[in-house]
């Protein structure tokens, strides 16, 4: 037997609300971008943002939340891996009932007296992270794109011109992507339509998301951990490409991932 520590990319999910039926609708609409990709991939629970009441929020309500919540999550095709800090004053009775508490990750919990003020500021620093496309201003040059109806529309390409950060998730929706600097291990890229990086891939990358199996991928340098063109996928370290650092295009064929020398 072999016992050893490795470093995973695992989704968390990081609860604002105590409303389970918003946070069922917003995860079903991630789901639905891919399904086939996000079907039983690993979610952890993260109650850092959370600001709760004492005199609403009892234990017992809380406990209502998080079975509910689980029972969304498994109800949506995801692998719950644990929770994290959770309330202490529910961390015994989540033990009990088979929870798995995984470490706080959060240098400061937020305390529950915090203000509504501050709970914005957070919300707004949080969204920074996940950029999307804008509809189009005049002047901005427009490009063809096959959605999953197979029908031709017009929409602007999403840009960025500085390196995608760890954590980050970037998406274009109904148009390709364009990344002039490097995207950092632990980023997410995501485009309906193709994906060009001028520096190094790192990270998820996933193209043609919403069924595009046209989409290709273009890169400077091939490092991602995992990527995924209309819902197929593909693990870079389980792969025989002698590619690894080196320029690439990725391309479907059939059912399978293509990963060809950039030209």
């Amino acid at each position: 037997m072999i016992l050893k520590g490795e470093m995973s990319m695992l989704n968390v999910l990081h609860l604002q609300t105590i409303d389970v039926d918003k946070i069922y609708t917003e995860l079903k609409m991630k789901r639905d971008v891919s399904p086939q990709f996000f079907m039983r991939i690993p979610i952890i629970i993260d109650c850092a943002g959370l600001v709760l009441d004492d005199t609403k929020n009892t234990i017992s309500d809380l406990f209502g939340l998080f079975s509910s919540l689980k029972k969304a999550i498994h109800e949506l095709g995801f692998t719950l891996i644990g929770i994290r800090n959770q309330p202490e004053s529910m961390k015994k009775l989540l033990l009990n009932s088979g929870w798995t508490i995984m470490p706080n990750n959060a240098k400061v919990k937020p305390s529950k007296s915090v203000n509504k003020a501050n709970q914005e500021q957070k919300n707004s620093k949080e969204k920074q992270n996940v950029i999307s496309t804008e509809p189009p201003t005049k002047g901005e040059p427009e490009q063809k794109t096959i959605e999953s109806t197979g029908k031709i529309i017009n929409k602007p390409s999403l840009m960025i011109d500085r390196p995608v950060r760890s954590g980050q998730q970037i998406y274009a929706a109904g148009s390709d992507l364009t990344v002039l600097s490097a995207t950092s291990a632990g980023s997410e890229v995501m485009a309906d339509g193709s994906i060009h990086v001028y520096g190094a891939l790192r990270g998820r990358v996933l193209a043609g998301v919403k069924g595009n199996e046209s989409a290709r991928i273009f890169c400077q340098s091939l490092q991602a951990e995992l990527i995924v063109i209309a819902g197929r996928y593909q693990l870079l370290d389980e792969s025989d490409t002698n590619l690894i650092g080196k320029p690439a295009m990725i391309h479907l064929n059939g059912e399978k991932l293509i990963i060809e020398p950039l030209a």
